[in-house]
């Protein structure tokens, strides 16, 4: 017995779907969050290397204060 257990139609049609091509698709709303959160971090790291703290009537940047550098 030479047969296929299955037609050549019905295997052709199964095997075509591990081929498709994959769309990577969230809602509009979790592309929103994603974004502000980006920024809101962005803000965050721009202010820590930017900004200046005035300790004792010397200004110190926030990055060298946060490692603890005093000078």
């Amino acid at each position: 017995m030479t047969d296929d257990l299955f037609r050549e139609e019905a295997v052709k049609h199964r095997t075509r779907a591990l081929f498709g091509e994959v769309i990577l698709a969230g809602p509009i709303s979790t592309w929103i969050i994603t974004g502000l959160l980006a920024l809101i971090f962005a803000g965050i790291v721009c202010f820590g290397l930017f900004g200046t703290i005035n300790i004792d009537g010397t200004a110190t940047p926030i990055w060298k204060w946060a490692i603890g550098s005093s000078t």
